[in-house]
């Protein structure tokens, strides 16, 4: 049972009051079914009324499934080793699923109506469905593709595997001393400056998932066939366009990253970096391991949770006293977070929620400078969502996955540039220096880098190739040359990144964090250049949910994501660091 009481886990009760509530509402759903919706099915296109009622009735049981999932996704997210946990997200999953089946009528019975002008609330509703009509099917089509939903269990499997089953041996440091190894140590003990217990480290993360790579490897092409299945059938020309399409993004965004990151100069910034790590760590050459080392560990920084959520909420004040307000309620009244690592919880870190909901953060905090920019990361996204629900209809509340790591992102420029306006300690500038090129390479280039890999692998797919482990971690290992160059080491392992990143499952989104930061980075020199109307703009972006198309609503808040410019200035800003660092 999950105990409400605990004040260091995020409160549930504004869902439900507890499981058996969640239960009678389930069954309450799965006995009404979706009568609310099917009866205006054959009746849509003889009067706008019914069009409009019919949409009404879809998004009221719609919500009413998000609040039900949400709640179940939490709960298991908690502690996913329990079983009853489980249960309840899949009969979520099952119930929208089943939903979707028998809805799935409604956008080839729209696109029937003749001569149709999108108007009223539902007119950029409407208008979506009428762009996708070359990749719609017929309504009984549209049903068996929505019913093939429930066999898309590639990601939870992962999920299992990765979080509950597979388990690490500890790390061993150079005077033989234990570490517990998890996902979440991993992240400090990977920065340490004892090199005997980073190798140890990765060497024992990375050789748990090297054991299973095969299975690995053959989940992940499932979830490869999966996107080019569905791309076939919606008649794209490839996974990537299709993802994209849902999130009206143009394919040249993608190809402009891509082009704009591996232009020789850019890469050799990063090649620069990398002789400069090595240089300063004192090594020839430089390992993977190597490459998240703390140089500067002299250098104290660790931070208590209170003083992690003070240093956010000072960081956002230039966004002015309301936005703050709400942002302390959440963090230190309502309990928006699940704060600490335990067994069985979900490793990593996220918001969440639903419309009528406050957003929800999982954390796992031990106190790093790490955790301190994930918390105002993901306080980022969590603001985001509580504006856009409090300033749009619910069909225009969620934005799209392509804006989503905007407003994370421009939170952690407004913290690093807060703890740079504190710093007096030359030592302390430099630690902060480096913590932000790391920032940019790990958020900028490493992201650019799994974005050529997800294109790659799926255009391989597309054309007939079959994904072995071998493909996978070589192609994986090329890049790594490609981007990090002569002085960095490919070890054995290395490639075996590629079949431990869960972003992967969520296919063709990580090529946004990069978008994102330099969005990001845009917006806040929009902000230091004219604090009242960076502010304003910046309100306006994070309350437009998807009212419009997200390359304008970035164009509104005056940032062009389909200008190259817009990433080279990020990859300037690294430029800059490195100068700064490599003198």
């Amino acid at each position: 049972m999950y105990d409400h009481e605990d004040v260091s886990r995020w409160d549930l009760k504004p869902l439900y009051n507890d499981e058996r509530a969640w239960d009678q509402n389930y069954e309450k759903m799965l006995k009404q079914g979706f009568e609310a919706v099917i009866r205006f099915r054959g009746e849509l296109g003889k009067d706008p009324k019914n069009l409009e009622a019919s949409l009404d009735a879809f998004f009221d049981f719609n919500q009413m499934l998000e609040k039900l999932y949400t709640y179940a996704h939490l709960l298991s997210d908690g502690d996913i080793s329990d079983q009853q946990n489980l249960m309840r997200l899949n009969q979520a999953r099952s119930l929208y699923s089943d939903f979707d089946a028998n809805t799935s009528w409604m956008r080839s019975e729209i696109l029937k109506i003749p001569h149709l002008q999108p108007k009223g609330k539902y007119a950029r509703y409407l208008e979506r469905i009428l762009l996708s009509r070359p990749h719609t099917l017929n309504e009984e089509e549209e049903k068996i593709l929505s019913l093939c939903g429930v066999t898309q269990r590639s990601s939870s499997l992962f999920s299992i595997l990765n979080n509950v089953e597979l388990k690490f041996d500890d790390a061993v440091d150079s005077t033989g001393e234990k570490y517990p190894l998890t996902l979440a140590s991993y992240q400090n003990l990977v920065k340490s400056s004892d090199r005997t217990l980073r190798q140890s480290a990765f060497t024992n993360l990375f050789s748990s998932f090297e054991k299973v790579k095969l299975t690995l490897s053959e989940n992940y092409y499932q979830k490869v066939l999966e996107n080019d299945f569905y791309r076939k059938v919606r008649k794209f020309d490839s996974s990537m366009e299709a993802a994209l399409f849902s999130n009206e993004i143009p394919l040249s965004v993608y190809a402009t990253l891509l082009e704009t990151v591996e232009k020789k100069e850019n890469l050799k910034q990063l090649h620069r970096y990398v002789q400069w790590k090595g240089k300063v760590l004192g090594l020839k050459n430089v390992h993977p391991y190597d490459l998240y080392a703390e140089p500067f560990e002299e250098v104290e920084v660790k931070f208590s949770l209170d003083e992690a959520i003070g240093l956010v909420l000072e960081s956002i004040r230039p966004l002015g006293e309301e936005y703050v307000a709400i942002a302390e309620k959440g963090l230190k009244k309502e309990r928006w977070v699940d704060w600490f690592e335990r067994p069985g919880k979900r490793s990593g870190a996220y918001s969440s929620g639903y419309y009528k909901s406050h957003p929800y953060i999982l954390m796992n905090f031990t106190g790093s400078i790490r955790d301190l920019f994930t918390l105002a990361h993901e306080l980022g996204h969590s603001m985001h969502s509580y504006y856009s629900n409090k300033n749009q209809p619910y069909p225009y509340a969620s934005y799209t996955i392509f804006v989503a790591e905007v407003a994370s992102t421009f939170h952690e420029e407004l913290l690093y540039n807060l703890l740079m306006k504190k710093i007096q300690d030359p030592k302390v500038k430099q630690y902060y220096l480096h913590y932000k090129a790391e920032a940019i390479r790990a958020t900028v280039h490493r992201q650019t880098l799994f974005a050529h890999f997800e294109k790659q692998a799926h255009g391989y797919v597309e054309n007939k190739g079959v994904l072995t482990a071998d493909y996978i971690c070589g192609v994986f290992n090329d890049l790594y040359r490609k981007y990090y160059g002569d002085s960095f080491v490919i070890d054995p392992l290395l490639g075996v990144e590629a079949l431990r990143i869960p972003h992967f499952y969520s296919s063709f989104y990580v090529y946004q964090y990069a978008i994102g930061m330099s969005a990001s980075l845009a917006l806040h020199a929009n902000l230091l250049k004219d604090p009242v109307e960076g502010k304003k703009r910046y309100l306006e972006f994070i309350s437009s949910g998807s009212s419009k198309k997200p390359v304008d609503i970035l164009k509104d808040a005056n940032v062009d994501v389909r200008d190259p410019n817009t990433i080279q200035k990020a990859l300037d800003a690294f430029k800059q660091l490195v100068d700064q660092l490599d003198t």
